[in-house]
């Protein structure tokens, strides 16, 4: 047999058992063994997860447990007679103390389940009596929206690891900011309802807001929040003004004849009681409607354009500072000039005493 032969004969047998390998259908053995083996390495990576997360929350439980706690507030120098002394962690400590009065209150309703008062309070407030409790409240703390959080939560974890607690304040009090800075804060406030939080409404209003900044370029928490009053009364002026189009020149949803007939006569009807159109009139007049939508218009441009002044102005009118004056020009509000200048005396004196 040549070596030609050799080769198309052992090519022929590679290409039938690669067919009949692709070819085979598998027996119920063989997918119960696949279905069985998807199944453990799915336990498994689940298990894996599940792991490295519990050490990660163990670790920073750790982490923020091990050090003395010290805001960035207490850095800050105050008199102690003032209010920034009498607010604080203080302050959190009675938003805690009220988060369980309130707490209680509703486990003494009979939505809470009608408790009594002693009952009420050990439902309230578990404090953590040991280590791993806590860490097990911060993971769950942690795995929650913050929206879902209360006081009682914060109270049960400060009162076994203080510092921890704290720190949780902190990164809440961080996240609060972030969502201010972002403007989210200022979206879902302009949009409140569910049906009204659409991925284009949310964009819209941010895409203005960050053409605000954009343009003005804000320095602080000030001129972020005079940002977002812009964005929130353009967006609120835009809505009033559509009103006052709708109102005026197009025509509003009224009940149909029929169902109307089916009112006075109060006998059943299977017609649709309103018929298309763009708005639902108010109870007024059709005049005093177009009027009102545009008062409510005309309002907010006046609290764009004064909120705007108000943006200018906080720039404009920075504080003065004069470097090494030899003339300055002193008047009062409409009074008139006082020349105030050094004299060679003057400069002659200080230049010996330097």
């Amino acid at each position: 047999m040549s070596k030609t032969e050799r080769r198309t004969k052992t090519k022929d047998k590679s290409k039938k058992n690669l067919a009949a390998e692709l070819n085979k259908i598998p027996t119920r053995t063989d997918s119960t063994e696949l279905q069985t083996s998807d199944k453990q390495n799915s336990v498994q990576s689940e298990e894996d997860i599940k792991s490295a997360n519990d050490a990660f929350y163990n670790e920073l439980f750790d982490v923020w447990d091990a050090n003395e706690f010290m805001p960035q507030d207490f850095k800050i120098r105050i008199p102690v007679d003032s209010l920034e002394a009498r607010v604080g962690y203080s302050s959190l400590f009675r938003q805690m103390h009220q988060s369980f009065i309130r707490t209680v209150a509703f486990l003494q309703t009979p939505g809470g389940g009608s408790l009594s008062v002693e009952e009420a309070r050990r439902q309230a407030f578990h404090a953590c009596t040991n280590k791993e409790e806590a860490k097990k409240l911060l993971q769950t703390m942690m795995r929650l929206p913050l929206e879902s959080l209360n006081f009682v939560d914060l109270m049960e974890l400060h009162d076994f690891a203080p510092r921890v607690a704290e720190r949780f304040w902190e990164k809440a009090k961080r996240e609060g900011r972030a969502e201010f800075e972002s403007g989210h804060l200022a979206a879902n406030i302009t949009f409140p309802v569910g049906y009204m939080k659409q991925l284009w409404n949310i964009a819209r209003y941010l895409g203005v807001r960050e053409s605000f900044i954009a343009e003005w370029q804000p320095k602080g928490g000030i001129e972020i929040a005079l940002i977002d009053m812009l964005a929130q009364s353009y967006f609120q002026w835009q809505y009033w003004l559509e009103q006052t189009v709708k109102r005026s020149q197009t025509r509003p949803r009224e009940e149909h004849p029929d169902y109307k007939e089916w009112q006075r006569l109060r006998k059943k009807y299977n017609e649709e009681s309103w018929m298309d159109g763009y708005w639902l009139p108010p109870y007024v007049s059709e005049q005093a409607a177009i009027e009102h939508a545009v008062q409510m218009a005309d309002r907010f441009n006046r609290i764009f354009m004064r909120t705007l002044r108000q943006l200018r102005d906080l720039r404009r009118y920075s504080p003065v500072t004069i470097n090494n004056p030899s003339q300055v020009n002193i008047a009062n509000e409409g009074g008139q000039q006082i020349n105030v200048a050094k004299t060679e005396e003057e400069k002659n004196a200080k230049k010996i005493t330097s």
